[in-house]
């Protein structure tokens, strides 16, 4: 029985078909179905003599054995070409990659060609869609948002970066980790059987981890209004202001640690995932919410400076006001805090058509939203007992910078899209200006660069995502959703309804050339 490379996808978990066992797990060569042991009585064993399916492959310790007759094969043993059809089985399954192939990712153009004769770009590759988890595909799509970070992707690429950190027993937050250098490692590999990849291994890993805070068949937003906690880190909450307020709060943060936050359960969409699987990343590495940093705080964290005033309770008469605005508690405040990601509101959407009985489409530039963390600019904050005002200037601006555009609110019926344009420039951009006077002395370089832009379509329920991401080593443009990867002009990615955006600091090498 001749092995077919047409059936064989090892990007599924890797558990038995009958059993549903991870344990000493085999794949069938010949038809691609997952089987659970070699002796006799086993489901692999089985199958083989039921089929005359005759060459397994274990999925642990990447070993070919011949069933019923239970041995291995050996590599002597075999013609040359049976040989490197074997080695291109491992290569599929556990893809390695040097420190010179790495170092040259950013450099090549070179298509590569998949089994069934599709060409594709190593990076640029779909995402099968398993069921509702597109807004998980639009954050883990390579190249699109995360894996479009060369210094976060070239350490995962390498698994000995982190195979060797500790972690106490029983926890099973590093399987996210081990799943997503997988992935990584996968949509990177130039000798795949098929132009797409299947994120379920990494899905269920995201399932596990969250406690199905995060699930496969879900899509955002969710009309249940059951209450979950989320945990986020202390420090990235004053800047999380997409965060629901609820009369219960107080009462259901009892008991819980300071650390969790209970969030009324909303829609599930990027901006959620994303805050969750950079925390937990971060996390399952070994940081620490202060000292200990890994790759993602080195990456994306940026500091601010986040100035706070009580105001007092508008029903007041205006001299009981003036004299509660003496006291220190109405006085203003300063902390420093780190981010992940700032979040940028957009003005609120027109409510009435224009004389063409069509309702205006409203545009902003993105500089306009950006100044709420200029330092000056003050915005109102209520909670179901006080008001505060905020402002926020940053102080020290991370490598690559994640922009979270608020689109979505949510009140006591249902949950409400704004669809403003925001007018963003594809060429550099200056972020000098949001930055305090000592803290523009110690950035010489302010330039950054888009290189990711995740789009939500549709209406906030039945609305879907698609990603455009810019390949370095051809300076193309592509937009991703799914299993569909096309190329797109610049200009077309500004007419979008741009949701999450990552940009890229420019160091003094590139922007010296730019300016010659």
């Amino acid at each position: 029985m001749s092995i077919l490379l047409s059936v064989l996808d090892f990007d599924f978990e890797k558990l038995c078909s009958i059993s549903l066992s991870h344990i000493n797990a085999y794949a069938c060569l010949v038809c691609g179905k997952y089987f659970q042991g070699r002796g006799l009585k086993s489901h692999a064993y089985i199958h083989s003599v039921q089929f005359s399916h005759h060459v397994f492959l274990n999925l642990h310790t990447l070993k070919f054995y011949c069933l019923p007759d239970n041995y291995e094969i050996i590599d002597s043993s075999l013609e040359d070409i049976t040989k490197l059809l074997l080695q291109t089985f491992l290569y599929v399954l556990k893809p390695t990659f040097t420190k010179q192939q790495i170092a040259n990712l950013d450099k090549q153009a070179k298509l590569s060609r998949a089994y069934d004769g599709t060409t594709y770009l190593p990076g640029i590759v779909g995402l099968n869609n398993i069921k509702a988890n597109d807004y998980a595909n639009a954050v883990l799509q390579d190249n699109s948002a995360l894996s479009n970070v060369p210094p976060l992707r070239n350490y995962f690429l390498e698994e000995d970066n982190y195979k060797n950190i500790k972690r106490p027993p029983g926890d099973i937050m590093f399987l996210l980790v081990q799943r997503f250098g997988e992935l990584m490692r996968k949509l990177w590999n130039p000798r795949n059987f098929k132009a797409h990849v299947s994120p379920h291994e990494m899905l269920q890993a995201v399932v596990l981890c969250s406690k199905k805070t995060f699930q496969i068949t879900k899509q955002g937003p969710s009309d249940s209004q059951e209450l979950e906690p989320l945990v986020l880190y202390a420090s990235s909450v004053p800047v999380l202001d997409t965060l629901l307020q609820d009369k219960n709060l107080c009462e259901l943060e009892k008991g819980r640690r300071k650390s969790e936050l209970t969030l009324e359960k909303r829609e599930r969409d990027g901006v959620d995932f994303l805050s969750w699987f950079l925390n937990a990343l971060h996390s399952a590495l070994g940081g620490t919410k202060k000292k200990k940093k890994t790759i993602v705080t080195d990456v994306f964290q940026g500091s601010m400076r986040i100035f706070t005033k009580k105001l007092p309770h508008p029903d007041l008469p205006a001299e009981e006001k003036e004299q509660l605005l003496h006291n220190d508690e109405y006085q203003e405040t300063m902390v420093e805090s780190t981010f992940m990601y700032l979040t940028l509101d957009l003005p609120t959407a027109p409510l009435y058509k224009d004389e063409k009985e069509q309702l205006i489409i409203p545009q902003v530039p993105l500089f306009n939203i950006l100044a709420k963390f200029n330092g000056i600019t003050e915005k109102e904050y209520k909670t179901y007992k006080e008001n505060f005002l905020k402002r926020f200037q940053l102080t020290k601006l991370p490598p690559y910078l994640i922009f979270c555009i608020k689109r979505f609110t949510k009140n006591n019926f249902f949950v409400e899209k704004n669809p403003t344009i925001v007018n963003f420039p594809i060429t550099p951009t200056q972020s000098k200006e949001y930055l305090s006077e000592e803290v523009q002395a110690v950035h010489k370089n302010t330039t950054y660069d888009l290189i990711a832009n995740i789009v939500h379509d549709g209406k906030p329920s039945e609305g879907s995502y698609r990603i455009h991401v810019l390949h370095h080593g051809t300076g193309k443009w592509y937009e991703l959703q799914d299993l569909q990867v096309t190329d797109i002009l610049p200009q077309m990615i500004t007419l979008s309804e741009a949701y999450i955006q990552i940009w890229k600091r420019r160091d003094n090498d590139e922007t010296n050339q730019q300016g010659a």
